[in-house]
């Protein structure tokens, strides 16, 4: 069934029985074939002619010009001329136009801008409507779908997770909320007399609010970052945890929209209050330079009225920005007047730390991280001491053979000997003592390479030596150098593909105490950005001085293979070129190189035994020891970042400056090209404004939720709809107006607009009326082949389960869910060197450790330039985004079957499986999966594959250690992951 079947109904003996009407059937071939010319927009309207309004079109109509020019067949007359490249209007299109006329050709609105109706009904009212509509098509709801395929279904679509496999929906709080998970033993099975107090238990539960959060971030545009260039990190997310709050509070829909829009104009607002306006402030933020700020400033008031647009509208007012629509009743003076509600916030386009205005915040979530944090530090504490004790025989061991082996004139430094170049044309030139000498030419900025194969066994770091040349280290007038990065890159002899080595630690004989984004520090030479890097300015320039680089991993060069170290000096000030300078290589790890002066082997050849550091050099190679220590170190770390975290933090808010702005026209949508100054308003197509309201934006709130607003309530009704059908009754949930689609359903959608609002916007209220319908219990088994796409909602919705589902219910059924709630953002499992690819290392991504790392997928840390890499179906969080994606993408599946988090998920299942007996085990895996028990053919299918797994790893123990399991655990693992990926477990059935 296509869209025609929406626009144009079939035209009975019923139907021509009754009028034609304007909005249902003539706006919309005047607006797909007319309005583009003859609309509101007079910038772009031909011959004069308005076919938008009922004056415009009085005359054309009344002649018979109108029906002319498009029946007849001469190409400068015909319309839609074909340079349009519109097709001629179909006969019953024509037919239907002039029945139009003959009857009086009465006028109306779209549909969406007259106020909703609710209709009288019998029984419940969706399926009054629904079933209304199947009888026109001779067609009936599909029967009831499986109980367990109900409970399954509510569960996701209600708290976007499987049903709990412990007393957690059986009406009682989620007091374990943070806990693990309990028995493998099933759920009840939901029977028609508990159906309501299941969905109760459902809507209690505060994983609901999670849920409905995650949608609404997607239409926040809420990430963790700024975007662009630098995509700074933010800190807003106690507004994502103040979301969560609301909806698990049921906060009426017309006071979560006041807060959002104007919490801090309240009377004795609240900090949460004030919070809540962080909706309108997250959009991406440009610091790039060079920007004009106010450029920025003015980008951000237009992303603020885009995004209520679409959210609450459901209307495309970004096509105003430039001209008046030309199919919607929105003018270019409207879409400004609209702005003028945003456009005196104390803000002035900064971005990064300067974003102001900010809030002061202490988020209450935070102290459960830092409680979590802390014990996983004390948990891995005895770990790393046990691994650094158990190493004291085999450093005395490495001390004795040391001590025979060191030399009297034993360097850890062998001086790097090879050729070298220059980006911009400066002369190098190197020595046999090592050292390269610059010389002709000297460009404001250049690139030094130094191409070699050093004779190591291994390389671990590298010394660059800066050395004066005539009393001064540079080329420059000053005499001091800046070097804004290094690289240190192996390509093969004969070829020009490069890869790049890591590099972990960098430390000098100086440093400079500056900000980030200054000269000094040498630590800024690996992070890629020319704003920062290492200067001695300030010490003598006569002297020379040493930096150190340690590779993150030691480095051994194949025979074919040469090192590429690389010195760019590309400070914005230029003129600051290294004039001489050495570079050495050690295979000596730890103290050697991160710490300026003798090794502790060279002290050693001189008789100094400096055990302490001489055990930090062993440690560096003791595998066993690394392993506990890099776990402690990421734990310390994550420690502190949480506690960070738990400070005082600025959220980005809403506060009006003192002086208020004039809002202008902005012709052509060009930020600096001012026309007529306008007051604040609204498009008054939609709705008056309230009488007695100031025209503020606590006003703007009440105004969008005003039942004489026929928009908002409609809109976000569709919102839910989609989100528990996986498709609106509206298809286009972003486009309410005459380029979008009709609803399937009208009258329904009216009814629950109306009804939504008559009980106080109640969201709870709204999703308990539609789920318990017969229409949303329908199975999902059938496929009418005359209605495809389900827009007369015969059967029940069947749809992928968004990626961030899959991963909540892997987690969940596997019993690894940390049901914690609110908190500063995790970082879930992702591929290595992700972020550092796109960042050129600026950006490093550890994955979280612990419990945090388990933690549904709303609290993973989002940014912007790369969102989290499972999330193949996700928003971008760049701009508002309110439909569904879907995919299919062979990706996810490799994902599925491959990705760390479902490794860990399937292997922790594995481990509960083995802990029941035998004969429960295959059994309890389609439970805690699936939410039902298997067939006799699953469970023979299983278990053949349980018993191919088992006999591949007892025959090759290898490869269950590879797997750091037994042969028991990796057979049960391999089919947990199996039915993990099955269609059922992914599938919103």
């Amino acid at each position: 069934m296509t869209k025609s079947l929406l626009l144009v109904p079939f035209l009975t003996t019923a139907a021509l029985a009754e009028p034609v009407s304007f909005s249902r059937e003539v706006l919309p071939l005047l607006s797909d074939n007319c309005l583009s010319c003859h609309g509101q927009d007079a910038s772009h309207r031909k011959a004069d002619l308005r076919l938008d309004t009922q004056e415009g079109a009085r005359e054309v109509l009344k002649s018979g010009e109108f029906i002319k020019r498009i029946l007849t067949d001469d190409p400068d007359e015909v319309m839609p001329p074909p340079k349009s490249h519109k097709p001629k209007l179909k006969a019953e299109q024509v037919a239907l136009l002039q029945r139009w006329i003959k009857e009086g050709a009465a006028w109306g609105k779209h549909w969406s801008f007259e106020k909703p109706v609710k209709a009288k009904t019998e029984g419940h009212p969706v399926d009054f409507f629904v079933k209304a509509r199947l009888a026109k098509e001779g067609l009936k709801l599909s029967p009831r779908a499986a109980e367990h395929t109900l409970r399954r279904r509510l569960a996701f679509d209600i708290t976007g997770l499987p049903p709990a496999q412990d007393n957690q929906t059986r009406g009682q709080s989620d007091k374990e909320a943070g806990k693990a998970p309990g028995s493998l033993s099933p759920h009840p099975m939901v029977s028609l007399s508990s159906y309501d107090s299941y969905v109760d238990s459902l809507l209690a539960s505060p994983h609901y609010g999670e849920r409905m959060a995650m949608f609404w971030l997607d239409a926040a545009r809420y990430a963790d970052t700024d975007g662009f260039q630098s995509d700074a990190t933010r800190t807003n997310w106690p507004w994502r945890d103040y979301v969560v709050e609301s909806f698990n509070a049921n906060k009426p829909f017309d006071q979560f929209t006041l807060e959002q829009f104007a919490g801090d104009l309240l009377p004795n607002a609240t900090p949460e209050q004030k919070i809540a306006t962080c909706f309108h402030r997250n959009h991406m933020t440009n610091g790039e330079g060079g920007r004009d700020k106010e450029e920025s400033r003015i980008d951000y008031v237009i992303d603020r009225v885009n995004t209520m647009g679409t959210t609450w509208l459901g209307l495309t007012l970004g096509c105003t920005q430039c001209h008046s629509h030309k199919f919607d009743p929105i003018s270019h003076h409207d879409y400004y007047a609209l702005n003028a509600f945003f456009n005196s916030i104390d803000e002035d386009g900064a971005a990064g730390t300067n974003a102001k205005p900010y809030l002061s915040y202490q988020s209450p979530h935070a102290k459960r991280a830092v409680e979590e944090s802390q014990k996983l530090v004390e948990a891995r504490k005895p770990i790393e001491a046990k691994a650094k004790a158990d190493a004291e025989k085999p450093f005395a061991k490495w001390l004795e053979q040391q001590q025979k082996q060191v030399k009297p004139d034993q360097s850890a430094w062998k001086i790097i000997l090879g050729s070298v170049e220059s980006q911009e044309g400066t002369k190098l030139a190197q020595t046999k003592d090592g050292i390269v000498t610059a010389s002709g030419p000297n460009p404001k900025q250049d690139d030094y390479r130094l191409i070699a194969s050093p004779k190591l066994p291994r390389l671990t770091g590298l010394k660059l030596e800066v050395l004066p040349q005539s009393g001064v280290l540079s080329r420059g007038k000053s005499g001091e150098f800046i070097l804004t990065d290094i690289k240190v890159q192996v390509r093969r002899k004969g070829s020009s593909q490069i890869r790049d080595i890591a590099v972990k630690s960098a430390v000098s004989d100086t440093k400079i105490e500056g900000k980030a984004r200054e000269y000094g520090d040498v630590k800024g030479t690996l992070d890629d950005d020319p704003r920062n890097g290492w200067t001695t300015k300030g010490f003598p320039k006569d002297q020379p001085h040493t930096a150190l680089y340690g590779l993150a991993e030691p480095l051994v060069l194949e025979g074919d293979e040469e090192l590429i170290f690389e010195l760019r000096h590309r400070s914005t000030n230029g003129d600051a070129n290294i004039a001489k300078f050495r570079l050495s290589a050690t295979d000596q790890a730890g103290p050697a190189v991160r710490e300026i002066g003798p090794t502790p082997l060279e002290k050693l050849a001189k008789g100094e035994i400096d055990r302490v550091k001489l055990m930090a050099q062993f440690l560096e190679d003791h595998e066993p020891y690394q392993l506990a220590k890099a776990s402690l170190d990421r734990a310390n770390a994550q420690f502190k970042e949480v506690q960070t975290a738990a400070g005082k933090l600025n959220v980005m808010v809403l506060a009006e400056r003192k002086e208020p702005r004039d809002t202008h026209v902005l012709l052509r949508g060009v930020w600096d090209k001012k026309g007529d100054v306008v007051p604040r308003g609204v498009p008054a197509a939609i709705a008056p404004w309230p009488e007695g309201l100031a025209k503020d934006r606590i006003g703007l709130a009440k105004w969008i939720t005003s039942k004489e607003n026929p928009l908002t309530a409609r809109v976000f009704v569709n919102h839910v709809w989609q989100m528990l059908f996986g498709a609106g009754l509206v298809r286009t949930p972003d486009d309410f107006g005459l380029q979008g689609q009709r609803p399937t359903h009208p009258e329904l959608l009216d009814w629950l607009a109306v009804d939504f609002m008559e009980n106080g916007w109640d969201v709870k209220r709204l999703i308990k009326t539609i789920v318990t319908s017969e229409t949303y219990q329908q199975s999902s088994d059938r496929t009418d082949p005359s209605d495809p796409s389900n827009l007369l909602l015969s059967r029940g919705p069947r749809f992928r389960l968004p990626a961030w589902m899959i991963r909540d219910a892997t987690l969940a059924s596997s019993g690894l869910l940390n049901r914690a709630l609110g908190g500063p953002p995790v970082r879930s499992h992702q591929p290595e060197g992700v972020w550092e690819e796109i960042f050129m290392g600026r950006f490093t991504y550890e994955p979280s450790q612990g419990a945090a790392q388990y933690r549904r997928t709303l609290y993973a840390f989002w940014r912007r330039s790369i969102a989290p890499t499972f999330l193949f179906d996700s928003a971008q969080r760049r701009v508002c985004e309110v439909g569904m994606n879907r995919t299919n993408t062979p990706l996810q599946a490799l994902t599925l079957l491959n990705d760390e988090t479902i490794k860990e998920a399937s292997q922790a299942l594995a481990k509960r499986l083995l802990a029941a007996k035998p004969e429960e085990r295959l059994t309890k895996l389609y439970e805690a999966i699936l939410s039902r028990q298997p067939t006799a053919q699953e469970i023979a299918v299983l278990q053949r594959e349980l018993d191919r797994a088992l006999n591949h790893y007892r025959q090759h123990p290898e490869d269950a250690r590879k797997r750091q399991t037994t042969p028991e655990l990796a057979a049960h693992t391999l089919v947990a992951t199996l039915v993990f990926n099955l269609d059922e477990a992914i599938t919103h059935e």
